[in-house]
């Protein structure tokens, strides 16, 4: 048995007339008639009622549902094939938050883009919840997002460790700590500076439910130091200006500053925060089950083999 038997047989079973279907074809009625008498020998079994219309026999009937079943798993067959002897075409379902696919995008999808020209690449923007929700239902086929991704069956690379650090205006820095005492810290990179020297300055944080927001709380639980927030917002950019303005203390993670604002820092002093709550992990994660284009999985190998340069 032949695929294309099985093609025309179909083909014939759906215009219920040999000359329409054979014109369709393109091919003669008198070789579509030659294609499913060869069926029919090879399977034992008429096919058709002959009349007027053609009529499905039950045998008929059963091998139409097969068929479809048959010919669409051919097409499955010579797509992913077809990829592999080609790795520069398929699509790209990416998934990654708002902030991040900021900093992140620019550096990595040209580079992806320039090697595999002809890949389709959508791009879906959520909170963590969502992303993972996404990839849950095989809406996306890669996350890029941080630890942890608790989707079931996912397997998970985890690409860089970044660190969170204050952004403070300098003339802050220099009130709470003495402009002496700031200037020796500034020369020494800021090592562990004392967060406690920074009580009663004010602060502009994300609002509450942010991963950076929750990961901030937590460090400043275990130090017993209540900042004096003068300003909660949802955007990390907008904190981010305001503090080089020298309205406040800001928060920003180290992907951020190394991508976005190496040329700007001049306004700002940045104290990495060393407590192990202040670290997250950002990864790369994907469905282990099921058929991955391989532009997928170079796009995945791509971020392992850059995500050294983004910190």
């Amino acid at each position: 048995m032949n695929f294309r038997n099985l093609q025309y047989f179909l083909r014939a079973a759906e215009e219920k007339n040999i000359t329409r279907a054979a014109q369709k074809l393109y091919i003669s009625q008198q070789s579509l008639s030659g294609h499913i008498a060869k069926l029919e020998e090879e399977l034992g079994v008429s096919l058709f009622e002959r009349g007027g219309e053609l009529t499905l026999t039950y045998a008929g009937e059963r091998l139409y549902l097969l068929a479809q079943r048959i010919c669409s798993l051919e097409q499955e067959i010579l797509r992913e094939t077809g990829e592999i002897s080609d790795r520069r075409r398929g699509r790209l379902r990416l998934g990654i938050s708002y902030t991040c696919g900021r900093a992140i995008l620019p550096r990595l999808l040209p580079l992806f883009h320039a090697d595999h020209p002809q890949v389709e690449i959508s791009l879906m923007e959520g909170n963590h919840q969502k992303l993972n929700e996404w990839l849950a239902a095989g809406e996306i086929d890669v996350v890029l997002g941080y630890m942890p991704i608790d989707v079931p069956g996912a397997l998970v690379y985890p690409l860089l460790q970044e660190r969170l650090f204050l952004a403070c205006p300098r003339a802050i820095a220099d009130s709470a700590f003495g402009a002496e005492t700031a200037q020796t810290l500034r020369r020494e990179g800021w090592r562990d500076p004392d967060i406690r020297a920074l009580r009663g300055c004010p602060f502009i944080l994300l609002k509450s439910g942010n991963r950076i927001r929750t990961m901030f709380d937590a460090y400043l639980a275990k130090k017993d130091f209540l900042p004096e927030i003068i300003l909660e917002t949802e955007n990390i950019e907008t904190a981010f200006a305001l503090a080089e303005q020298g309205m406040g203390i800001t928060v920003y993670p180290e992907l951020f500053l190394n991508t976005l604002h190496a040329a700007r820092s001049a306004e700002l002093d940045l104290l990495a925060l060393p407590a192990d709550d202040t670290t997250g992990t950002l990864a790369a994660a994907f469905l282990e089950k099921g058929y991955h284009a391989p532009a997928v999985l170079d796009f995945i190998s791509l971020c392992r083999q850059r995500a050294g340069e983004w910190v």
